[in-house]
């Protein structure tokens, strides 16, 4: 049972770590590299000793990191404010009550700033500080103190709110010595290693990348504190970087260099997001800790967990929230479409009769593609699902084409189509289909579907992406914008110009 002051002490904690602004307006020599530009102590120690093209490869990086960090706080800038509260709490009441959390004696944590738009910590921290646990024992935190411009932060002990400050950019953080005088505990002179890390980020993805705010600041004290555990043949502590929805993005997005650490678990308001197998090992041993089980569970809850899959990925993320209507009229774009606000919201976003119309043949191929996809149906985005309707004249073709973002799975509903696919060893499958039977295509290959009836034909096709692309063969090589010069075309297909000439004037070329 907490006491009276441990109580009041949280309670100013929470109110002075959720009323702090981080005013970011003139800042200092001291904290603009935080913000603005590479870690200097990076360009000088590496790019110095790099060949010109590698020198070339490690600047397209630092482009596409900007690039990224650009689109991410336009989207968090965005986000409404009632969706970020109530991801803010989910987030944090994970945190609270998992396993890993509450066994960790020594934790070294980050000040949330809501100027910076980083998930909100306070209930956390408040937690940590609030005083001993069940047993007895006090948590001990370190949290972080920036001291120059050249990506030096140190991790310092407090036990107390009354132990921070608020620097020249109105963030919290620990003074550098205690009321004594005494200079504050710095967690690379302790003498026992932390058993967690909370970390902020600008974005992140499934397989632990992770995407700072340019200073490098979090990434060389990580590393340095790495080392110290290697060279004292610690534990390595787990790394949990907490995350909002919109900041989750797909795998290979976020550049990364060699001097980038990877987290080993996400918290996002969907659930703990496991990466590497610290983070699985660390959850079970946490478990089995807390719940003291016999051997003979032990041993069931180890072959199960050995069952279970690792992380997967489907064609698009993973939902982190009910549903995420999409706001196709939006400049802003992040790897897909932000959620429309819910206040914005109607039973008719999650509905659509656009497949129930058949679609117009007169073309070029005497088949049409109606798609239902999230730029039809805003209510598909995030879901990884879509579908199409192709209807099909007498002799029409859907042309070989292929989906980069999505396997295919159709099911014929009249008529008779001749259904064929190429794999990447040019192997040719094919069968004609009639009402009621089904086909696949994998991921990414060529494929078409014929129409070999007497009569009209159709077909409804799903996909594991909102937005699967189609990338049509006979557009892409003859009809492009600007054209393809005609030396690659006839030395590909080793034809003349006329040949080339000639098709492309099937498209109006």
């Amino acid at each position: 049972m907490p006491s009276r002051t441990h109580t009041y002490m949280s309670g100013r904690l929470l109110v002075a770590l959720m009323t702090q602004s981080c005013t970011l307006a003139a800042p200092p020599p001291r904290a603009s590299s935080i913000l603005r530009r590479p870690p200097p102590s990076f360009s000088r120690r590496f790019i110095a000793t790099m060949t010109t093209n590698n020198q070339d490869h490690l600047n397209d990086l630092f482009k596409q990191k900007r690039m990224l960090r650009t689109k991410v706080r336009k989207a968090l800038k965005s986000m409404d404010p009632v969706l970020r509260s109530q991801e803010d709490d989910a987030i944090q009441s994970i945190v609270l009550e998992a396993p890993w959390f509450k066994s960790s004696q020594r934790l070294c944590a980050y000040i949330s700033c809501a100027a910076l738009r980083e998930v909100d910590a306070s209930k956390v921290l408040a937690e940590i500080l609030r005083g001993s646990d069940k047993d007895g024992v006090r948590k001990k935190l370190y949290v972080p103190r920036v001291e120059d411009k050249n990506s030096h932060m140190r991790m310092l002990h407090i036990s107390s709110v009354d132990d921070m400050v608020a620097n020249s950019m109105d963030i919290l953080e620990p003074a550098a010595v205690d009321a004594d005088g005494n200079e504050r505990e710095d967690v690379l002179q302790a003498s026992d290693p932390v058993d967690l890390l909370l970390l902020p980020g600008l974005a992140f993805d499934r397989s632990g990348r992770r995407l700072g705010r340019g200073g490098g600041y979090y990434d060389t004290f990580l590393r340095n504190y790495q080392e110290l555990v290697k060279a004292r043949n610690w534990k390595q502590p787990l790394l949990v970087a907490l995350s909002y929805s919109p900041q989750i993005v797909d795998e290979g997005v976020i550049a990364v260099t060699e001097h980038d650490v990877s987290v080993d678990a996400l918290v996002s308001p969907a659930g703990v997001i496991p990466i590497s197998t610290t983070a699985i090992d660390r959850s079970v041993a946490a478990m089995l800790t807390s719940s003291g089980l016999s051997f003979h569970q032990l041993f069931c809850l180890t072959f199960s967990v050995l069952l279970l899959p690792l992380p997967s990925h489907s064609a698009d993320p993973d939902p982190l929230q009910d549903f995420c209507v999409a706001d196709v009229s939006s400049a802003l774009s992040v790897n897909g479409f932000p959620c429309k606000p819910t206040s914005q919201i109607t039973s008719d976003d999650f509905f659509f009769d656009g497949l129930s119309k058949e679609g117009n043949t007169t073309n070029l191929y005497k088949a049409t593609v109606t798609a239902g996809n999230v730029l039809a149906f805003p209510g598909l985005n995030t879901l990884g699902i879509s579908m199409n309707r192709v209807d099909f004249a007498p002799g029409g073709i859907n042309p070989p084409h292929w989906h980069p973002r999505a396997s295919e799975s159709g099911v014929v509903i009249e008529g008779k189509l001749l259904v064929g696919f190429v794999t990447t060893n040019n192997v040719y499958h094919s069968k004609v289909l009639s009402a009621g039977q089904m086909f696949v295509v994998p991921r990414g290959l060529v494929h078409f579907q014929l129409n070999v009836g007497k009569g009209k034909a159709l077909a409804f096709t799903a996909f594991n992406s909102h937005l699967p692309g189609s990338a049509v063969l006979p557009f892409n090589l003859f009809a492009t914008t600007p054209s393809i010069p005609d030396a690659v075309l006839t030395k590909a297909f080793r034809v003349d110009d006329d040949v080339i000439s000639s098709i492309r004037s099937k498209f109006g070329f």
